[in-house]
């Protein structure tokens, strides 16, 4: 299935194609049942604590990671953390997929621009529920063991 997204035009469109890419990437690795469950615990609790936690423990090792790769080029340490600071304000940790998408709250996989995944976020709202219906409607002739194994299958296009 197909999923159409628009880019702001004010978004840089390589960071947008990469959000999106990583988005499709993840959402093909989950099995029908991971994305049920995962879809289903998100409609059930929103977001979860966990999913706080993990986000903010990829921001602390992304900002440790950037003030190492400025040190690394020259800059003292704390003309390092002020860049680093800095950068770390457009940047949002992201889930692939997003959780509304199916994804595991706690699988965080970078970081990357706060306003395209803001951008993306609010986007699924308005189709995520016909993704859901179509996974729904193959999920009733699986079996058990074929749910547990087959993966969705979706391509996310700009």
């Amino acid at each position: 299935m197909e999923v159409k997204f628009k880019r702001n035009a004010n978004h840089d469109s390589e960071e947008f194609i990469r959000q999106l890419k990583k988005q499709q990437d993840g959402m093909n690795q989950l099995t029908v049942e991971e994305y049920l469950k995962n879809r289903q615990q998100y409609l059930d609790k929103g977001r979860v604590p966990e999913a706080s936690v993990a986000q903010q423990t990829a921001r602390q090792e992304a900002l440790a990671d950037k003030i190492a790769e400025l040190r690394n080029q020259g800059m003292s340490r704390a003309e390092a953390k002020t860049q680093a600071e800095g950068w770390m304000k457009d940047q949002a940790a992201l889930h692939d997929p997003d959780m509304i998408a199916g994804g595991n709250p706690t699988n965080i996989q970078g970081l990357g621009d706060s306003k395209i995944n803001s951008s993306l976020g609010s986007q699924w709202r308005t189709r995520i529920s016909e993704v859901d219906r179509q996974i729904q409607e193959i999920a009733k002739n699986m079996t058990p063991e074929q749910l547990k194994e087959i993966r969705i299958n979706v391509k996310l296009t700009e």
